[in-house]
């Protein structure tokens, strides 16, 4: 199992405003610790926005979406299929603010890990008239910031996925491709903040290499592609596991939850992770647990508004085997 030191990736936003004589461009950048794997229905809807019609989302596969506005709905639809067909720029038929732009992109990118080829930025322009956006601008990460190169890495990722996705449909129940799951990630990605692409599930997948995001994300993608309802949960973990001096002070974290059997549990890869590796073999403390057992975590943005997990059913500890549970997790930096 490759270690990982225990720290945290941290939001950064950046405004940089420019204003034009035709509008105004507005270029933000973020780094969030924030399918097509859960498929888009074919049934669609008539927006509020008459110039637009919104495609319907399986609301309990993208839980993001279903918190939204009925403007920002229409948004979200926009922006996901906009970004599914590789379209960096196009315009916004919808009339809709800042604000609204902001939570229609981060519920997008939380729905969604397939869209693995997002850097962290995005611009837009506006009328000044009245603030409604106009046209809408994402960059692309290197690797795919040329319909041939986004061609070939959508080609690696959905390889490397299917093949992990393939082994782990080989167990003859979900709490055990779920598990697999869990182990390819934590056996296969070394944690390293200074990883490229590190908010992105490619960073996980396809270079084995990545921060709590990409952690989140990779797995994220892996349990909707085999069958499970499975959300990216953006939080917050009190700076704990952070060494001083290295920044990332605030603790921002990512991590999932995972339906099963009607329940929903938290679960976090990078934890169970870290604490492997400081007790010398594999422990699951933070394996399918409540919210109470993650007395160190904290849901912030619009996570807070997903289901609690209150079910004890599918720990680890009641299917597999004794392991030291996460109440028994000490943390130098917590005593």
């Amino acid at each position: 199992m490759l270690r990982k030191s225990r720290k945290y990736v941290t939001l950064v936003l950046i405004m940089l405003l420019v204003f034009l004589t035709a509008g105004c461009t507005v270029y933000t950048d973020y780094s969030r610790e924030t399918a097509r794997s859960t498929e888009l229905l074919s049934l669609t809807e008539t927006s509020q926005t008459e110039k637009y019609i919104r495609s319907s989302f399986n609301t309990l596969q993208n839980p993001y979406f279903a918190m939204l506005s009925e403007t920002e709905m229409d948004a979200y639809s926009l922006i996901y299929e906009e970004l599914y067909e590789g379209n960096q720029k196009f315009e916004c038929p919808i009339k809709l603010n800042a604000d609204q732009l902001t939570n229609a992109i981060d519920s997008v990118l939380d729905d969604h890990p397939e869209l693995f080829w997002i850097d962290n930025n995005y611009g837009y322009t506006y009328d000044p008239a009245d603030g409604t956006i106009k046209e809408i601008k994402f960059t692309f990460f290197d690797f795919a910031d040329t319909p041939e190169k986004l061609k070939n890495a959508r080609k690696e990722f959905d390889r490397e996925a299917a093949k992990i996705v393939d082994k782990a449909r080989a167990y003859p129940t979900l709490l055990e491709r779920e598990l697999y799951i869990h182990d390819y990630i934590c056996e296969n990605t070394e944690y390293d903040m200074t990883a490229p692409y590190n908010q992105s599930a490619y960073s996980s997948i396809v270079l084995h290499r990545s921060v709590c995001a990409g952690y989140s994300r990779a797995f994220q993608y892996l349990m909707q592609k085999s069958g499970y309802t499975c959300y990216y949960v953006t939080g917050r973990t009190d700076g704990i596991g952070m060494t001083p001096g290295e920044g990332y002070e605030d603790g921002a974290h990512s991590w999932n939850l995972v339906l099963l059997n009607g329940q929903f549990y938290n679960i976090d890869c990078l934890w169970d992770d870290t604490a492997s590796d400081t007790y010398g073999t594999p422990i699951y403390p933070f394996f399918n647990v409540t919210d109470e057992a993650l007395i160190h975590h904290e849901r912030t943005q619009m996570a807070v508004g997903l289901p609690r997990c209150t079910a004890t059913e599918y720990k680890y500890s009641n299917h597999f085997g004794p392991t030291v549970e996460a109440e028994y997790i000490v943390f130098a930096d917590a005593v």
